[in-house]
């Protein structure tokens, strides 16, 4: 088999994202591969570990991704700051002799959004609506060519390396087989130090708060990168706090004050994308009902464009609201209706642009998790479960079709669920021995 071929048995998901699957996005021609070693989002240092232990294995798939997409260059944008990572690669680089340029960033957010970094490597802006690709770049973290890596000794996706920081006794890095409990990561990090917490899967900007959900449905996922145990009256409370859509009205009616702060500092509009939040935010507060959003209202229309990074609502709204969740109800019911901009327009980006870059230090202050920085060991603590609850559901696409039973005995790394043929989705494999005691949504394997 072809790397395309290894890739897609083995069911590898862009491990930094949506889990778009890895084998369709590298079936491409494009003449600049960039990989994305950035880690923008604060507390999270699963690939800076990944670069300081596994950059051998990084790089040999870095050169390997790179003659299947002809890129004609090769480059690793990563963070300034992060010398020891650089370090590493660097040393990995002149052992194969590859020909992998180093792009040192300044440490702003989002550096790591995918736009953002294709712009500040190559100088073009990726289409309005558009992917990397369209500008002939492709772009992939670290731990989707770890995960590579694996591959190629013949290791499905089977467990994810994952940030376990905030209130835990020893805040690490663990490898979790996938499926595996939540709490049980957290426990590797020697458990909560605080009752009631906010859990929050992901980074504390754009990381999902999945404390309310029953305890048996926050489980490993293939895009599982981080796992913040946060004080439930802290900062973070308020940007994670669902917000019906009258409530969010309201506050748009009653507080926005149109001073464009959130269009002004909104990493996209700063590419030149038409995305202005504060006339979203306008046109949200004065509708009567929620059709009426979508009439004409080519305002409303480009928040399909919105990363839903959160600079607009953590950092720059002077009155506490928050338009990326607006931005992001605003999504769902556009993708609901099929609504899209009919053309990808290329952009000039804002010449103040560079001005109004946020650094990371700001954002890690403002959101309230200043004081759980750097504070993340450099020692990996592997589970090994006695239970793994798999999804079916691991990012878009297809669901795959179990091709076992309930009732039969698996071993790790064994196929368990497979996509049909030439359809967008991700296989699934056993990731710990034992025996297959639930076919649902998820499939629930016991030792």
């Amino acid at each position: 088999m072809n790397l395309l071929e290894m890739v897609e048995v083995a069911g590898i998901v862009g491990c930094g994202g949506a889990g778009f699957p890895t084998h369709i996005k590298w079936n491409a021609k494009a003449e600049h591969f960039i990989v994305n070693a950035v880690e923008c989002e604060p507390l999270l240092g699963t690939d800076r570990f990944l670069m300081r232990h596994r950059a051998d294995d990084i790089i040999s798939a870095c050169v390997c991704v790179s003659e299947v997409l002809e890129a004609a260059q090769t480059t690793i944008a990563i963070k300034g700051e992060y010398k020891e990572e650089i370090q590493s690669l660097k040393e990995a680089i002149d052992k194969v002799d590859a020909n992998i340029n180093i792009h040192e960033l300044y440490a702003f957010y989002p550096a790591g959004d995918e736009q953002v970094i294709v712009y500040e490597v190559t100088g073009k802006v990726v289409p309005c609506g558009g992917i990397p690709l369209d500008v002939g770049v492709v772009v992939s973290n670290v731990a989707t060519l770890v995960a590579a890596s694996e591959t190629l000794s013949g290791e499905p996706l089977i467990s994810k390396y994952i940030t376990v920081a905030g209130e835990v006794k020893n805040p690490t890095v663990v490898k979790a087989p996938i499926g595996t409990l939540i709490e049980e990561c957290i426990q590797a990090a020697g458990g909560a130090l605080i009752d009631n917490p906010i859990i929050i899967v992901g980074g504390p900007m754009m990381g999902k708060d999945i404390s309310l959900i029953s305890s048996d449905k926050q489980r490993v996922t293939k895009t599982t990168s981080g796992i913040l145990v946060l004080p439930r009256e802290g900062t973070i409370k308020k940007y994670k706090e669902p917000m019906d859509l009258p409530a969010l009205k309201k506050r748009a009616a009653t507080s926005c004050i149109q001073c464009q702060y959130c269009t002004m500092l909104c990493p996209r509009h700063m590419l030149g994308h038409p995305l202005q939040p504060h006339m979203i935010m306008r046109s949200l507060g004065h509708i009567n009902n929620i059709e009426d959003l979508f009439e004409n209202n080519e305002y409303v229309v480009n928040a399909h464009l919105c990363s839903l990074c959160g600079v607009c609502s953590v950092y720059a709204c002077p009155m506490g609201l928050q338009p990326s969740k607006v931005n992001a109800f605003l999504k769902d019911e556009l993708a609901k209706r099929g609504i899209r901009r009919a053309t990808k327009e290329i952009t000039d980006p804002y010449e103040e642009r560079e001005g109004r870059r946020i650094p990371t230090h700001r954002i890690t202050s403002r959101v309230g998790v200043a004081k759980y920085e750097g504070k993340l060991g450099d020692n990996l603590s592997e589970i090994v479960p006695n239970e793994v609850a798999i999804a079916l559901r691991q990012g878009p696409g297809k669901l795959p079709n179990p091709v076992i039973q309930v009732g039969d005995i698996v071993t790790k790394g064994q196929s368990i669920a497979s996509i049909p043929k030439g359809a967008i989705g991700s296989n699934l494999h056993a990731s710990i021995d034992g025996k297959v005691v639930e076919i649902s949504d998820v499939i629930r394997i016991k030792k």
